[in-house]
């Protein structure tokens, strides 16, 4: 009956030829050319699944018409099939990509690190010369590392205490002024440069600097030119602390001191000269060129200078309208003099009661009809009346 093989409908002949024969194996074709299209492009394409989908839809619908057995079973599980080998080719040329440039990395890795062992065997080799030797710390409560060596004759000792414990084999003064700069370069970040001398006499250099994660104290032996540079430079240094603590104890005293130059002037005084002239200030009294001493004073100093070394003498001056009397030592040198006053006012008024008391004692004595003699220590005779004169009927100019 019609309608009972809807499939084979529709069946046609012209020109005694089967139309639909040919008609399916076009379909068939057709269909074939655009599954491998189809497939092609869900192979490069992010949207394999939705568009796997709609291609079996479609092709179910198409096999509906054109009459093919194929399901949309087979259709989808060839789709995802060639999605999922599309994707898996797509990851493998990443990969291989990555991989590709990972290995160029470490390439490059490895010859950085081949250059930075061979910086760090150079710097170790240059460290642990015999010259040299240097303190590293690597974070503020870690022990110091110590890297390289010092002559035997420089007198650093080679054990890490031993050597860290500084006042044991520097001079004392070059002990506490490494410690000092050492504690204010780990603080402070400042860097410094010393020349120290250790107690066997060897000077040595010293250099202090802090970088971002290290603070590093390098000693180095000198050579024997440097060496006479170094001690030149430590003799100066204690010369300059030497005048220091000199000029400290002469402007501490209360006594005027003055220093003056080849030419006669004044180069310094201290505060008890500028308070005795009357001056503002210790600077002020040597700008003015105010004078302690008289033109006469200062005449008999030059004088007594051109034959001997050293004057001294009690010369008088006045001093806030007062006349005194100063014992003055002057000492003159090749390139200038100093002096020193000190004031013995007050002596010499002790001196005069003394002398006054003693010759009203005499006269007193000398007025006594008793014989009275006076012996000092040393069994001279020191002093007589007339009544022991007549006693024993000698002269006078015998008895003085």
């Amino acid at each position: 009956m019609p309608g009972q093989h809807p499939h084979r409908a529709g069946r046609a002949v012209s020109g005694g030829h089967d139309d639909s024969g040919i008609a399916g194996s076009a379909l068939e074709g057709g269909s074939l050319s655009w599954r491998a299209r189809a497939s092609t492009f869900l192979a490069t394409s992010a949207l394999a699944g939705p568009l796997a989908g709609a291609a079996a839809h479609a092709e179910t619908a198409v096999a509906s018409v054109a009459g093919l057995s194929v399901s949309a079973i087979d259709v989808m599980q060839l789709a995802v099939f060639v999605g999922v080998t599309g994707a898996a080719l797509i990851s493998a040329i990443v990969l291989i990509r990555e991989r590709a440039r990972t290995s160029a990395e470490n390439v490059e890795l490895r010859s950085r690190l081949a250059d930075i062992n061979a910086a760090l065997r150079r710097s170790e080799a240059l460290l642990n010369l015999r010259d040299q030797r240097v303190v590293v710390w690597a974070a503020e409560n870690k022990k110091p590392e110590l890297i390289g060596t010092l002559p035997v004759e420089s007198g650093a000792p080679e054990d890490r205490a031993a050597f860290l414990a500084f006042g044991r084999w520097l001079m004392p003064r070059s002990a506490a002024a490494l410690e000092h700069a050492v504690a204010g370069l780990r603080e402070k970040a400042k860097p410094f440069d010393l020349v120290i001398e250790s107690q066997a006499g060897a000077p040595l250099e010293v250099h202090g600097r802090k970088s971002a994660a290290h603070v590093l104290v390098r000693f180095l032996s000198l050579s024997e030119t440097q060496r006479s540079q170094a001690r030149l430079k430590i003799e100066n240094q204690r010369l300059a602390a030497d005048h220091d603590t000199m000029i400290g104890l002469l402007d501490a005293l209360n006594m005027p001191a003055w220093l003056r130059g080849e030419d006669g002037g004044l180069k310094w005084v201290n505060r008890a000269y500028a308070d005795a002239v009357e001056a503002e200030n210790a600077e002020a009294a040597v700008r003015e060129k105010k004078e302690f001493l008289g033109g006469q004073a200062r005449d008999a100093i030059a004088a007594q200078h051109r034959t001997h070394p050293v004057f001294e003498q009690s010369l008088s001056s006045v001093i806030e309208g007062d006349r005194r009397v100063f014992a003055v030592t002057d000492f003159a040198g090749s390139d200038g003099s100093a002096g020193l006053a000190c004031d013995t006012s007050a002596i010499e008024a002790v001196r005069g009661e003394y002398e006054r008391t003693v010759r009203s004692h005499a006269d007193t004595l000398d007025q006594l009809n008793t014989a009275v003699a006076i012996f000092d220590t040393d069994e001279k005779l020191r002093f007589f009346n007339q009544a022991f004169q007549k006693l024993w009927g000698l002269e006078a100019g015998f008895l003085h």
